[in-house]
């Protein structure tokens, strides 16, 4: 893994479709990152989607606080959905989010941008192992999907018995990850 550059630059710099990891401790920095990745698309005409386990209403003001304009809502150019935990075994949690991928990005012209972490609950050790699989059929079909995808993880609210474990998952299933400390000083890195 190499260090490129600060992740607002990167993200401001972006030139081609990624499927992009976000690692965090800081929620707060975090969405500057992941609003200025969304922005960017908007302003280069691309549709984006944004799913969230917040509410909906709330992050639609925190963007338009953050320079997201309310036309990009009103025409549709940007969704905001916010998902819910999932239940059930792992088959059953991957069925179902396969099924609401499908229906979000079924509308969505390409290019597009994407910020989504489809399994909420990745505290337990059958939430984050479905979410790895959904990582890993998106990263083996990235290249149908047409756009990019920007998936972010509390490191604090992954699992925490095979952490680690899950971390390395994370990272071979993303061409990119983007880190964000507490301390502000981050740093993106390809992934070999």
């Amino acid at each position: 893994m190499q260090t490129i550059q600060h992740p607002i630059q990167f993200v401001d710099h972006m030139e081609s479709s990624k499927h992009i990891l976000l690692l965090y401790d800081d929620p707060e920095a975090a969405k500057l990152v992941m609003f200025r990745f969304i922005k960017n698309g908007l302003v280069n005409g691309e549709d984006c989607l944004y799913l969230t386990e917040e509410d909906s209403g709330s992050i639609v003001i925190k963007m338009m606080t953050h320079g997201i304009p309310l036309r990009y809502f009103q025409n549709k150019q940007l969704q905001v959905l916010q998902i819910s935990n999932r239940y059930g075994d792992r088959d059953e949690i991957v069925s179902s989010c396969r099924k609401d991928i499908m229906m979000s990005v079924m509308n969505l012209r390409k290019p597009f941008r994407i910020v989504s972490r489809i399994v909420p609950n990745i505290e337990t050790e059958v939430g984050i192992s479905a979410e790895l699989e959904l990582e890993q059929l998106v990263q083996n079909k990235f290249d149908d999907f047409g756009g990019s995808i920007m998936c972010p993880y509390d490191i604090s609210k992954i699992e925490k018995k095979k952490r680690e474990k899950w971390l390395e998952e994370l990272r071979e299933n993303h061409h990119i990850i983007i880190y964000v400390p507490k301390s502000g000083h981050g740093g993106v890195f390809y992934v070999d």
